[in-house]
């Protein structure tokens, strides 16, 4: 029985060459996508801070286990130049007249990263709480959020409609996440 060849370039040295440059074009085209798809993630960068005013903010996904709550957003640089973000957002729970529910939003211990988001690219954190249902009697409704990019002062709010959560004393207070350059998990 004759063997053949299960090269489809051809057979030999020359065989092997023509597959490694199509290998090589397939991971150089691969990691260009990468490249600017995703932001970078850097110990140091000449890039500025990102301005509020350049950021757009939007609900990314909610996660739940056990009356416990992650809700991922996103941090979109809408404006002309790179810029970066590094640390955490500031975090309020607000009332049905957007003002500011006196309870505090304690930062969830994780590693932080400074981001580095070219335009239109995306930065994410998370924000946890425990829903009030095991908590009745001992729980409040909010309605919204208000999120301060970090080393900000200027506020970008998200209105979900009315949420329950467990006081604090009960439930803990709720978490916020460091941004980070992928959705991933937290």
């Amino acid at each position: 029985m004759k063997s053949r060849s299960l090269n489809p370039a051809g057979s030999g040295a020359a065989g092997a060459r023509a597959l490694r440059a199509r290998l090589a074009a397939v991971v150089a085209v691969c990691a260009l996508v990468a490249t600017i798809a995703l932001p970078s993630v850097s110990s140091a960068s000449v890039a500025p801070r990102c301005a509020t005013s350049n950021l757009a903010l939007s609900f990314v996904r909610s996660q739940a286990a056990t009356s416990h709550r992650a809700w991922d957003f996103a941090l979109r640089n809408v404006g002309p130049a790179t810029c970066q973000l590094r640390g955490y957002p500031g975090a309020g729970l607000l009332n049905g007249q957007a003002g500011l529910i006196n309870v505090a939003v304690k930062r969830v211990s994780s590693p932080v990263q400074t981001v580095v988001m070219h335009t239109w690219q995306r930065a994410f954190f998370t924000f946890t709480y425990v829903t009030s249902g095991p908590c009745i009697p001992h729980s409040f409704s909010a309605f919204g959020l208000q999120f301060f990019p970090p080393n900000a002062t200027q506020r970008l709010v998200y209105y979900s409609g009315r949420f329950g959560l467990c006081n604090p004393s009960v439930g803990g207070f709720p978490g916020i996440y460091p941004v980070r350059a992928s959705l991933g998990s937290i």
